[in-house]
């Protein structure tokens, strides 16, 4: 039996498709595009290109193999431009879809899927009294579209999986960083990671507005983590917050790519900062607990100058220059 997984041609999705293969699934990967891969050159992948909000498209997908669990991860991730210009296709593609995929899913008789919201979801609320966010009382406010679609689906998930008879998870996850991250039109703002790793390879400016603390997550330690919680003998409903487990900085990021690529300069300057963050303020990490609890995920304990050694390498691979276009990489 085989895993679909929705968005696969994304940052978190990639990664997905990669970690999901290395631990023996056989794996279709669906989206709207899905660029440097194709059937015959993955062994255990198949490849269906097609839009997650039709119903032919998914129909399509779950007839690619037989299909008994579903990792959904597509969405659009909307800046406040693509907000303001583009609502409908955030709600039909992060709503809609989910609802969509929800029904193909009941139609092909899968047991499981794993759903995936966002740390968005929380919004403007009040972190608990340790400083954190967490599931249980943690009250929700969402204050972007982006984090109203996800609240949203983690109800629709629930709701639907409920009345087809369906085991769910969903999982609130946490900023992501690291290999994989490319431009795909879907995902107008990329993390200050990303362009901050941008600027170093091309001499670019590179400045932030602010230290830019937060539970930054690695994303091969996301994605070990929605693997292992797909593979739980028993299911967990969720939510779960999957965060970094610890804060860190995007000015350390700086430093680290700094050490590495010796006439990469960087500053602080809120008045006139380069790089783009989507929050005006940093925001509260989520605790893993629960998390923890459950499947005994911890994210890994790499200093942040070897994961920025293993990023740089990835980005002046084949595939890092052709995902992310960057010359002299």
């Amino acid at each position: 039996m085989a895993v679909l997984l929705t968005g696969a041609s994304g940052f978190v999705g990639r990664t997905l498709v990669h970690t999901l293969l290395n631990r023996g699934e056989q794996v279709v990967a669906f989206a709207s595009s899905l660029p440097g891969w194709r059937d015959d050159a993955v062994a255990g992948l198949r490849c269906v290109v097609g839009d997650v909000r039709s119903g032919d498209d998914l129909r399509r997908a779950f007839e690619a193999a037989p299909i008994d669990r579903v990792v959904h991860a597509a969405a659009v991730t909307p800046d406040a431009r693509a907000e303001a210009e583009q609502p409908e296709t955030v709600i039909e593609v992060n709503l809609g879809g989910t609802t969509q995929l929800m029904q193909a899913a009941h139609r092909a008789g899968v047991s499981r899927i794993v759903a995936l919201s966002s740390v968005a979801a929380y919004g403007a609320t009040v972190a608990e009294a340790d400083g954190s966010l967490d599931e249980a009382s943690t009250l929700p406010r969402p204050i972007s579209l982006y984090g109203v679609t996800k609240l949203a689906t983690e109800g629709v998930v629930r709701r639907l999986g409920e009345l087809h008879g369906i085991a769910t998870t969903t999982v609130r996850l946490g900023p992501c960083f690291g290999i994989g991250e490319h431009p795909t039109g879907l995902r107008p703002l990329m993390s200050p990671h990303w362009q901050c790793a941008e600027a170093a390879l091309t001499g670019g400016d590179c400045v932030l507005p602010r230290a830019m603390v937060g539970d930054w997550i690695d994303v091969e330690d996301a994605a070990r983590a929605i693997a292992d919680l797909l593979a739980s003998p028993t299911p967990l409903p969720g939510p779960f917050n999957l965060g970094g487990g610890t804060m860190t900085t995007v000015a350390a990021w700086c430093e680290a790519l700094a050490g590495l690529r010796p006439g990469f300069q960087w500053h602080i300057d809120a008045g006139a900062p380069t790089i783009r963050h989507g929050l005006a303020h940093d925001r509260p990490a989520m605790n893993n607990r629960r998390l923890r609890d459950a499947i005994g995920w911890a994210p890994q304990t790499d200093d942040l100058p070897g994961r920025a050694g293993r990023y740089l390498a990835w980005r002046g691979s084949v595939e890092g220059r052709e995902l992310c276009r960057v010359e002299g990489a």
